[in-house]
């Protein structure tokens, strides 16, 4: 019988192996990443996509130039997202024992988040509090009881106090 080398054999298998699936592993994840949801600056329809995403009830409120919607997750979280007359996320809140995706509530903000988490500089428990032209966030609390609002200056009404939006 023909006797085979066994590193040859593993080698010949290995290498083409991985060539192959590295690249149908990458083009794979590309394409399950599904659509960003709400977020932070987006439009009042990604409300809706935060709803089916956390399982959560909806309750619509009113205001003179701006709506309330909450969403209330099985998990016992709230969240607040702020909407403009004309459809725009301005503001996120969040309370309760777990804290909300906030990659997804804060959308393309998220970096400014965690550019402010990094030059806090004193670890990570603790209130955060950050003010910046472009973005203001509070976020604070431990396990069973999170808390934060987030919003951006530029998009608030501006007849819509800073403390209103809780």
């Amino acid at each position: 019988m023909f006797a085979m080398n066994p590193m040859t054999t593993l080698s010949a298998i290995r290498k083409p192996g991985w060539r192959t699936w590295l690249p149908a592993l990458f083009l794979m994840t590309v394409m399950s990443a599904g659509p960003a949801l709400a977020a932070l600056g987006g439009d009042v329809s990604s409300v809706q996509k935060d709803r089916a995403r956390f399982k959560a009830s909806l309750q619509l409120s009113t205001a003179a130039h701006h709506a309330v919607h909450e969403l209330k997750a099985p998990t016992g979280t709230t969240i607040r997202e702020y909407v403009t007359e004309d459809g725009r996320v301005f503001g996120v809140t969040w309370q309760g024992p777990w804290r909300p995706d906030l990659r997804q509530l804060l959308g393309t903000y998220f970096a400014d988040f965690q550019q402010a988490a990094k030059a806090k500089r004193t670890g990570r428990n603790g209130p955060l509090t950050s003010r910046t032209a472009r973005l203001v966030i509070e976020v604070s609390g431990h396990p069973r009881a999170f808390q934060g609002r987030a919003y951006v200056p530029e998009l608030v009404p501006a007849d819509v106090p800073e403390d209103e939006i809780q």
